[in-house]
């Protein structure tokens, strides 16, 4: 059986393009959101085809322990690419400060940000070393390096990321598992000249050779 790759919190843009690149290289692709109808209409609107789809609320670690549970056998690289922006019911994007979350929005967004990251990345660790290898990849953020107090969540969820990928990489490094993050400074649209350079930069990662491993690619 072909490798699996699974994606956490796939949408169009970064999350499709990534799958489907892994795909074409001949990967057993599973892609998991929220809301896979909605997955599943993104995906065939963009032509892309060979790809399995999975449910998951990343707002609950433990129902993301639970998926990697399900796609262990076999696999190969978890790609982590979840992540919260607040949208108005115009579709226009909200800013978040710290005085307009509550209690709830805070551990809700952080679930997603970064503590169902790690409950992943610790999950796959284990599958993936008795599977003879492969990589954790991480969407990250330039928020992580240059963080707003209108995104709050997200910078602070992008900088934990960053922090887990860079003090994780040599400690995987030694069980055969690359970690490694490609850290996005730029805006990424649905099925863009973007999207699919993110998605070659996590397939550049993926294939480097275990001497030549890097643990970060910045991408704009």
């Amino acid at each position: 059986m072909s490798q699996t790759f699974l994606q956490i919190g796939s949408g169009p843009g970064i999350g499709l393009a990534t799958a489907e690149r892994f795909a074409r290289e001949g990967y057993r692709v599973v892609v998991a959101s929220r809301n896979t109808a909605r997955l599943r209409g993104h995906a065939e609107a963009a032509g892309i085809g060979n790809i399995a789809f999975d449910t998951v609320d990343a707002a609950d670690p433990h129902a993301v322990a639970a998926l990697v549970e399900r796609h262990r056998d076999h696999l190969s690289v978890l790609h982590y690419n979840a992540g919260v922006l607040h949208y108005g019911t115009d579709g226009a994007l909200q800013t978040r400060t710290l005085a307009d979350e509550t209690t709830g929005s805070l551990i809700s967004d952080m679930h997603v940000n970064l503590t169902s990251a790690l409950v992943a990345m610790r999950a796959a660790a284990d599958a993936i070393a008795r599977n003879d290898g492969g990589s954790i990849l991480i969407t990250g953020g330039g928020l992580g390096m240059h963080p707003s107090p209108q995104f709050l969540t997200l910078s602070t969820g992008k900088a934990g990321l960053r922090a887990a990928a860079l003090s994780l990489f040599e400690p995987m490094q030694a069980r055969g598992i690359h970690v490694a993050a490609v850290t996005v400074s730029t805006l990424v649209g649905p099925d863009s000249v973007h999207a699919r350079a993110v998605a070659d930069a996590f397939w550049q990662l993926h294939a480097e050779a275990p001497d030549a491993w890097t643990p970060e690619i910045v991408y704009g």
